[in-house]
This record gives C-alpha cells, sequence and structure tokens, in this order.
C-alpha cells in the first residue's frame, strides 16, 4: 500500500470514493432516497474548494494499492483545543474494507499529527447507528467520551460519538519486517 498526498486536481477522485464510502457504510440507516442521489456533486462541491484552498493544518492523504486509489484521510493538526488533531474523513471503498487500510490510514494520520501537534489527542465524530465504524475505532483504541445529536447529511437529525485517542501514538503500527511504513 502506497500513500500520497491529495492534490486539488484530485477533488473528483476524493468525491467519488467519499460517495461509495458513504453508500456503503449508511446504507443501514441513512434514507435510500438521499442514498440514491447525486451525493458525487455534493461532495465534489465540497471537496474542490476544500483542497484547493484548504485550512490551516489540514492534511489529504489518499492510499493506493497498484497505483488505484481505495481510500482516504483528511486530518485537521490542532482543530479543537481539547480533543486536538480532527480526523475529519475516514473512508475505504468496501472492496478494500478488512484489508488493513482504515488501520494504515489511521496510521499515516497520526505520524503526521505527531510531528506538529505532539502529545495532543486526536478525535473524530462517527454516527451512533455506525456499528461496524465504532467497532473498528474501538478495536484501536478509541474511546467514546461525548455524544451528541447534528443534523446529517440525509436532512435527518442524528446521534453521532466523539470517539478520541488521548495519545495518537497508539494509532502507530509497528514496523512490518523491520521496516517503516511509506
Amino acid at each position: 500500500m502506497d500513500f500520497r498526498d491529495a492534490t486539488p486536481a484530485d477533488a473528483p477522485l476524493i468525491a467519488s470514493l467519499h460517495a461509495q464510502s458513504w453508500r456503503h457504510a449508511y446504507a443501514h440507516f441513512m434514507t435510500a432516497d438521499w442514498l440514491a442521489s447525486d451525493i458525487e456533486a455534493e461532495r465534489l462541491a465540497i471537496w474542490t474548494p476544500k483542497l484547493a484552498t484548504p485550512r490551516p493544518g489540514q492534511r489529504v492523504i489518499i492510499a493506493q494499492r497498484g497505483g488505484e486509489a481505495i481510500g482516504f484521510t483528511c486530518v485537521i493538526g490542532g482543530a479543537d483545543p481539547r480533543w486536538g488533531t480532527l480526523v475529519d474523513n475516514l473512508h475505504a471503498l468496501k472492496s478494500a474494507r478488512g484489508s488493513g487500510v482504515g488501520t494504515a490510514l489511521l496510521d499515516q494520520a497520526a505520524r503526521w499529527a505527531m510531528t506538529d501537534w505532539a502529545n495532543v489527542p486526536i478525535h473524530l465524530w462517527c454516527f451512533t447507528d455506525n456499528v461496524a465504524a465504532r467497532g473498528f475505532y474501538a478495536a484501536r483504541g478509541g474511546e467514546e467520551v461525548e455524544t451528541c445529536d447534528k443534523p446529517a447529511h440525509d436532512g435527518h437529525k442524528r446521534s453521532e460519538k466523539r470517539i478520541a485517542w488521548r495519545d495518537p501514538g497508539t494509532l502507530i503500527s509497528p514496523p512490518a519486517n523491520g521496516r517503516g511504513n511509506k
């Protein structure tokens, strides 16, 4: 697996990965009408300016296997005074799930965050109904620290959990065979 930073030209790719991930991961709790809508266009409208004019401390990392993008994460360093760096997005294609891409992207996010925001926690928000993702984060040491209701993309109010890692170093995988991550 290889990693690279997203560029403004990657906005359509990121929008497509994002929409594909949502359609799979959210199928059991988001409305079918919304999932069938043109999510790609809506995400493209979000990602185009987000990549063209990144906010301070933002990095978008694309995971690739065999030259094909299989997932991405968007990380915003030091975004919250208490909870630190925000993993704003973490998405993988359905075909890549279970392959370690999510763990590898969290590893990349933590490594990057710790260079400029050392000793600062990492956190993210996850829909309460996204039980599989919550299990994934819990298995990697994430602690559910608060719950709140927020407007969701499908127009409904949905419960979300803030999941935090007080020590981002716990997300860093040990080197395989003595080699570090790329």
